[in-house]
């Protein structure tokens, strides 16, 4: 009796082994072919030919980690996000799937492809700006030589400011190895994240996002000062009838700053602008770019459309349009490195990825930015 007992707890046991065994060998089949799956994928684009085993291995424990949320150690940096305002946590993302993003940014925003833009490691970049200039002056040989007087100075602290993206996919999308996860993920981060950095960089308020150069006041032309913009007014709300203002604003600007200066405005001024006439030959202002990829003119300056200029409402005060060499005039600063948290449980059955980044900006030169208010004062 005790005998047919004992048999028969042996063939459970070995039943649940058996079990046991086949599910440990599903999943392992299971994790070589997510393995197979990402290694099919292809070459990120401009990817060099020779690269490092060690390189080769961060990437590749990165797509596993995307495609799949498969986490690898090994020759896999993980850093934590842990900051004053921030504890949540995420991986690097890869040097090479960062420039993509930063390509790509840099080719649709306005802003970054006319500031001058500086990478930090650090939360903050602090310049010391000169609010005027040095005095000079001619002397003879043996003639006594005055002191001359010396620029204020101002120290600028600029911080950077967290921004985030959350592009989202499925499962099933993840799991085709024809799929492009990489350049289909660095396009998405670097979309999100350039309408919402390119608005701070125009209107921003400076609270936890970049100073955007509209939110400074405003002064008359000739009565300038640090902190305001010079500004020129069309003498009517929300219209412009006159292109004795445009000529005024090119005039405006210093010449060390007009060989780099271009007109920057919302695409409903540009409806305006491009009705306007030269009044002795009755050409248009606006001259179209000959060649493919020139950019439109406006009295010789290039044109930049850029959507977060205030649009321009008729009878409604506004500054659609902005004149001036953006390098010397606004800085954009970058902290070095992106991260990446996959989350494949808030928006089932989509797969989310928080991407995040820092970034910062703030009006250096006040100068070299001119503002086309169209209004009566």
């Amino acid at each position: 009796m005790h005998t047919q007992e004992n048999i028969e707890t042996i063939h459970a046991s070995l039943g649940a082994l058996e079990g046991a065994f086949q599910e440990f060998k599903s999943n392992q089949e299971n994790k070589f072919q997510q393995l197979q799956t990402a290694m099919r994928r292809p070459v990120i684009a401009g990817e060099a030919k020779s690269v490092s085993g060690q390189d080769r291995n961060v990437k590749d424990a990165f797509m596993n980690y995307v495609c799949k949320g498969i986490e690898a150690p090994l020759n896999f940096e993980q850093k934590s996000l842990t900051s004053v305002n921030d504890a949540s946590g995420g991986y690097l993302i890869p040097h090479p799937m960062v420039e993509m993003i930063h390509g790509t940014v840099g080719r649709i925003s306005p802003m970054r492809s006319l500031a001058r833009m500086t990478t930090i490691s650090t939360d903050t970049l602090e310049l010391l700006l000169d609010k005027g200039e040095t005095d000079v002056g001619w002397v003879a040989e043996t003639a006594d030589r005055p002191e001359t007087s010396t620029p204020e100075l101002s120290k600028l602290r600029i911080s950077v400011h967290q921004i985030y993206a959350k592009p989202r996919a499925s499962q099933k999308l993840l799991d085709d190895a024809s799929f492009d996860v990489e350049h289909w993920l660095a396009d998405k981060i670097a979309q999100k994240m350039c309408r919402s950095e390119n608005h701070a960089f125009i209107n921003g308020d400076g609270n936890g996002k970049p100073k955007g150069f509209l939110t400074y006041p405003t002064v008359a032309l000739g009565k300038g000062e640090w902190g305001k913009f010079e500004s020129i007014s069309t003498g009517e709300d929300g219209a412009l009838v006159d292109s004795d203002v445009l000529l005024e604003t090119c005039h405006s600007l210093r010449p060390e700053y007009l060989a780099g200066a271009v007109w920057m405005m919302s695409r409903s001024a540009m409806a305006a602008v491009r009705r306007l006439r030269d009044q002795s030959s009755g050409d248009y202002l606006w001259q179209p770019g000959l060649l493919a990829g020139a950019p439109d003119t406006l009295l010789g300056y290039p044109v930049v459309i850029a959507e977060d200029m205030p649009t321009l409402v008729a009878g409604v005060p506004s500054q659609s349009m902005a004149f001036g060499n953006f390098y010397q005039g606004y800085q954009i600063v970058d902290r070095s490195g992106m991260h990446i948290l996959r989350d494949p449980y808030s928006a089932k059955p989509y797969v989310e990825f928080y991407a995040t980044k820092r970034v910062g900006g703030d009006v250096i030169n006040f100068d070299a930015i001119k503002i086309v208010r169209f209004a009566k004062d």
